[in-house]
Order: C-alpha cells, then sequence, then structure tokens
C-alpha cells in the first residue's frame, strides 16, 4: 500500500511510539482478561510492564533495522523520560521471548479491527529470510540442519534460513503467517498455514499447483486454491480468473518488500531460533499497526 509506513519519517517519533503503545496497551489488557491461566505465577507484577516491551521491541525493529545494542542504548540515553523503569538488556531480551504468543494475540486483535469480514479474498506467497550465507550454514548455531538449506526458484540461488509463509487480504493486510525452516515447500506449508481459515479464495503463484491439495482444501474447509497454472497443464483458468490472479499477485509481494525495507525482516539479527521468530513476530505486528497510524492522519 502506498504510503503505509510513511509515518515513520514524516510523524514526531514521540507521537509514533505514544500511538504505539496505546494501541499495545489497549489489546493487551483484551488479551490477559481472555487467557485461563494468568501470565506470571507468582511475584509482583514489574516496574517495566508487559507494553512498554513490546512497545520498545517496536521502536528497535523499525528505527535501528533490528540492531538491538544500539536501539536499545538510545532508548536508555534519549527517550528515559517515556520509559523511566528500563530494565538491563539481558533482562529485556527474556522479557521479549516470553511475549511471543502475547504479540501475536495482540496482532490478531488489530487485524480483526481492520479485516473485512465478508471478504473472502486472499493472496498467499512465501519469502526468504536468511540467518546466515549458504556456504557458511553448517555453521550456524541458532538453526541446525539440512532442513534449513533452500532454494530461491524466482533468483535460481540458494540460502540458508527460513521461509515466511503469509496470507494477506487485498487490503495488503497480513491475515495468516507462519515460518518454515528454507526446505520446506510453498504447497506443504499451505495446509497448516490455513488450518484455521475456513470458507476463502486464495490466490498464488504456479508453486501451488497441486490437485490433491487443491481438492482437500476444498472438500474440508470450502477453501477455493487458485494458483498460477503453468503452462504444460491441462487444466487452465479461464481468461477471467487468470487476470484476477495477475491483478493481485503484485499486492503480496508489497508487502514482503514493506517487511523487507522498512523493517529488515529479510535478515533478523537473534542469537538464537527463538530470538530470530520474536524479531520476525514483531515486524509483522509494527506492519499491522501502520494500518492504524495510517487511519491517525
Amino acid at each position: 500500500m502506498n504510503g503505509l509506513t510513511n509515518y515513520i519519517t514524516e510523524w514526531q517519533w514521540n507521537d509514533i511510539i505514544t500511538s504505539w503503545y496505546v494501541w499495545v496497551d489497549d489489546m493487551y489488557k483484551i488479551v490477559v482478561e481472555n487467557v485461563s491461566d494468568p501470565l506470571r505465577s507468582r511475584g509482583p507484577a514489574p516496574q517495566m510492564s508487559d507494553s512498554e516491551v513490546i512497545t520498545v521491541s517496536l521502536i528497535i525493529e523499525t528505527f535501528f533495522q533490528g540492531h538491538e545494542e544500539v536501539g536499545y542504548a538510545f532508548v536508555r540515553q534519549y527517550l528515559r523520560d517515556m520509559f523511566p523503569d528500563l530494565v538491563d538488556l539481558d533482562r529485556f531480551n527474556v522479557r521479549r521471548r516470553h511475549l511471543i504468543a502475547v504479540m501475536e494475540q495482540i496482532r490478531r486483535l488489530l487485524r480483526n479491527l481492520q479485516l473485512d469480514s465478508s471478504n473472502p479474498f486472499r493472496i498467499v506467497d512465501s519469502a526468504p529470510i536468511t540467518l546466515m550465507t549458504y556456504t557458511r550454514g553448517k555453521r550456524s548455531q541458532s538453526a541446525i540442519g539440512s532442513d534449513y538449506f533452500g532454494v530461491i526458484t524466482s533468483k535460481k540461488a540458494k540460502f540458508f534460513g527460513l521461509r515466511l509463509h503469509a496470507t494477506i487480504t487485498d487490503e495488503q493486510m497480513i491475515d495468516e503467517w507462519m515460518v518454515a525452516p528454507a526446505s520446506v515447500h510453498d504447497k506443504t506449508a499451505l495446509d497448516t498455514l490455513l488450518s484455521d481459515s475456513r470458507d476463502l479464495v486464495v490466490f498464488g503463484d504456479k508453486a501451488y499447483n497441486d490437485q490433491e491439495l487443491e481438492d482437500r482444501l476444498w472438500n474440508k474447509r470450502g477453501i477455493q486454491l487458485l494458483p498460477l497454472r503453468r503452462k504444460n497443464q491441462q487444466q487452465q483458468w479461464t481468461d477471467s480468473i487468470r487476470k484476477a490472479i495477475g491483478k493481485v499477485r503484485h499486492r503480496v509481494e508489497t508487502v514482503f518488500s514493506t517487511l523487507t525495507t522498512t523493517f529488515n525482516i529479510q535478515r533478523p539479527r537473534g542469537r538464537s531460533l527463538q530470538g530470530h521468530v520474536v524479531r520476525i513476530t514483531t515486524c509483522i505486528l509494527a506492519h499491522t499497526l501502520s494500518f492504524f497510524m495510517l487511519d491517525s492522519v
């Protein structure tokens, strides 16, 4: 979406951070009210709230491209009036990792506020998330095993890391997402990605061609999968369906481009697999929050 993240450079930092915090804290309270077990089993609530931890995480991923030490030092030096109860960086990291599921629940609540429930159309695709160069992949300490070696077919290139699989709406809002090892094929991940979805029309590229998958999604969940057909396939779509797929395909590419250029999701700076995942989760939450910043203009 053109201009979705313009606020990052056009607004005052304090206005952005305050808006983030208000949205995050409002959604956090809803999450806490709806969980059966408390987030903490013992001890008093920490002085630095969970909502503050999430907001500082957003600052690091959005303004500092995931450079945690630099971003946290900036917050400590220049934003102490907004975050007077900062913990040390190691403790912040522990708190942040423990909040992965909470951040995703917050994102889902925000998504639901924007989602048009009457619109069944989704676009599916995947994007590589590089953790190390392909040749150094065997030395990785955060992701270990051959499953993390993959190929970017469109670029005829190899990479080591993860794949981000996502469905988006035609308004470019991320609906469902997941990460999987790089070797997992798009159509293999799709079943899991759509496990909570029903009654949708999903557009995809040629990687999703699989008649058995199409039949299973339709019969079990009422999901009509419409991938671009390869030229050598016997069954081809009508001109109207082919044009519809072509018209919306670029929108998911725009979403991945924004996640890469603005939030640096393609190169998360975690030191462990959980660290990578928490950074990806934060970037996707930041992307979702951008729709609410856009509405505030």
